[in-house]
């Protein structure tokens, strides 16, 4: 499973083909992009990176989105994953949404908090998906109430939809990989241990454990060392097995408050973000900024909109930014940027291989 997820690395090695055409200077279309099925949230969590944008109840229109999915698939798109701004979930279309996607010939995985993933939904579109992720930050009550905020009883829920979806995944023989996803914070550290019992428990085929990443504009702020954690990863490795692998992305934790070798964005193409009310934005980053806003796809096509002029120029308004004071750390395209960085500036010495 680590070869195929490469967690804290890249797949744009397995896209020679588009990232040729990129760089031969081509208006390519994405490989993948993050859409956000549902503006709001049933959970407050206090690492939450886009709170700024204010949990509204906007949904994504079912038709609208797979209009664009099925125009794009054409293009060169080989994957969309539901998660963005809001719980994927509370958009009642999430199953048709997901099973409308793979029907189109694309990947589609979910992020989710996992509370609303209940037997009936787990049913309808679970083959649909390629991985899903689920948000935990504690297995134990009360500390999970206090990270991620939501309704009492919330834990219990989602140990049971865990525990459905595994028991489903393997009635049905599904391929369906199916993880959790926990955010390293000084009030979970010690826990980590006692997730990754109960999680090999219930079935889970992995956990992997993430950094904080600073969003330029969320009210939530942590100042943390991750280097005084770094160790945790040598105890969470005693509980992997043949069938429960874990993730300790120390390498993106490494990287934090390490300055950027590249000087501008160069994924940007191969990836973008359609919110909740159909707009258009190159990442997270910049969601809200409507000077870097695409387009809405309730306006225009997705296909018109990213051959457009409007597009052309918020690409040329990014490049000119300094990534190291506009992006995150430990950006999603951090590996991606590095590898093409590489590509775009070759050294003397690369015809000896």
């Amino acid at each position: 499973m680590a070869d195929n997820i490469r967690m804290d690395s890249h797949k744009l090695i397995y896209h020679p083909d588009v990232v040729a055409k990129w760089l031969a200077g081509e208006n390519i279309y994405p490989i993948e992009i993050e859409i956000s099925p549902s503006g709001a949230c049933n959970h407050r969590c206090v690492f939450c990176a886009v709170d700024y944008v204010g949990y509204q109840p906007s949904f994504l229109d079912k038709e609208t989105i797979l209009r664009d999915i099925a125009q794009m698939s054409k293009k060169g798109l080989k994957s969309v994953i539901c998660s963005g701004e809001g719980e994927p979930l509370l958009n009642k279309d999430m199953p048709d949404i997901a099973n409308g996607i793979k029907k189109c010939g694309v990947d589609v995985a979910m992020s989710t908090n996992g509370v609303l993933f209940t037997k009936e939904k787990i049913e309808e579109c679970l083959d649909a998906f390629t991985w899903i992720r689920f948000s935990i930050a504690s297995m134990e009550e009360k500390s999970y109430e206090q990270i991620q905020q939501g309704k009492a009883g919330d834990l219990e829920r989602v140990k049971a939809n865990l525990s459905e979806a595994v028991r489903t995944k393997r009635d049905k023989k599904l391929k369906t990989t199916l993880g959790v996803q926990c955010l390293l914070l000084p009030e979970n550290m010690a826990q980590l241990p006692d997730i990754a019992k109960q999680l090999q428990e219930i079935g889970i085929d992995y956990l992997t454990v993430k950094p904080y990443s600073q969003h330029l504009h969320s009210e939530n702020t942590f100042q943390i060392d991750y280097n005084a954690m770094l160790e945790l990863e040598e105890e969470l490795k005693e509980y992997e097995t043949e069938k429960f692998s874990i993730y300790f992305r120390a390498n993106a934790m490494k990287k934090m408050h390490l300055k950027k070798c590249y000087i501008q964005c160069y994924g940007l193409p191969f990836m973008t973000h359609i919110d909740a009310k159909g707009n258009i934005w190159p990442c997270v980053a910049h969601i809200g900024t409507e000077a870097f806003c695409y387009g809405n796809i309730y306006e225009q096509t997705f296909e018109e909109i990213w051959e457009g002029r409007k597009r052309k120029k918020v690409i040329e308004q990014l490049n000119a930014l300094d990534v190291n004071k506009v992006c995150r750390e430990s950006c999603r395209l951090d590996e991606i940027n590095k590898y093409l960085n590489e590509l775009k500036h070759p050294g003397e010495h690369v015809n000896f291989i």
